[in-house]
């Protein structure tokens, strides 16, 4: 593969599936210019010339090629650096990266969501409790992973993966759910031992340098609070 001269990142600070793109950077340290895209305008005709759905990320390449979606770019950047280790040769590892990552945003996102952004309260707990038991689904995932005797934290092990790194920014957004929604308290995992894996997975990721680059707690709830007043 021949790598583009220059790259080109289309990006919102604020939005969770840059931030993949926005990670893949930082962890194949990948040089490259960053244009901010404002999410909260319409978008520029010469943005919908590169992205004719307005969205983030996407890249160009050398000023001519463009890629889109997040989980695309982010692979594409990662294959640009064989040598950062975010994909694994083993076939079974990334299958279970994939199907990991497809998981969460077919599942446990929309379970998020709905606990996320609830204003009614009668439907409330039940939402905060099926917001739990879809974590517990990704905790049996995490459990299963196939890590080649690695005892690390992360959800291959001791290596930081393409797994980590596609749902780190939906990880910090999970205390947003406890922020907004009084009576609700995110279990321990002695609390709830059907989640020790998946908080043990989560801390690591959140801890990680380039993830404590991602809008703090505090910067989310400011976001978080204007969407809540629009619903």
């Amino acid at each position: 593969m021949t790598p583009p001269n220059h790259i080109v990142l289309y990006s919102n600070r604020f939005c969770p599936y840059a931030a993949r793109a926005v990670l893949a950077m930082a962890e194949t340290k990948q040089v490259h210019e960053v244009v901010q895209i404002d999410l909260n305008t319409p978008r520029p005709d010469w943005y919908l010339h590169i992205n004719p759905y307005g969205q983030v990320p996407a890249i160009k390449l050398d000023d001519k090629d463009v890629i889109l979606e997040s989980l695309i770019v982010a692979e594409y950047i990662s294959d640009l650096h064989p040598e950062a280790g975010l994909f694994p040769t083993d076939p079974l590892q990334r299958a279970q990266i994939r199907y990991l990552i497809q998981h969460w945003g077919a599942r446990t996102h929309p379970a998020y969501y709905k606990a996320a952004f609830t204003i009614d309260e009668s439907s409330a707990k039940q939402r905060h409790q099926d917001f739990i038991t879809e974590l517990e689904k990704v905790d049996e995932l995490l459990r299963h992973a196939d890590r080649k005797g690695s005892v690390g934290h992360y959800f291959l092990g001791e290596k930081f993966s393409f797994a980590d790194l596609a749902l780190a920014s939906f990880l910090t957004r999970i205390p947003m759910v406890e922020h907004f929604q009084h009576g609700f308290k995110f279990p321990t995992a002695h609390e709830n031992p059907k989640l020790a894996r998946f908080i043990e997975w989560r801390e690591a990721v959140i801890a990680r340098p380039s993830v404590k680059t991602l809008p703090s707690k505090e910067e989310l709830a400011e976001v978080y609070k204007k969407i809540l007043k629009k619903a």
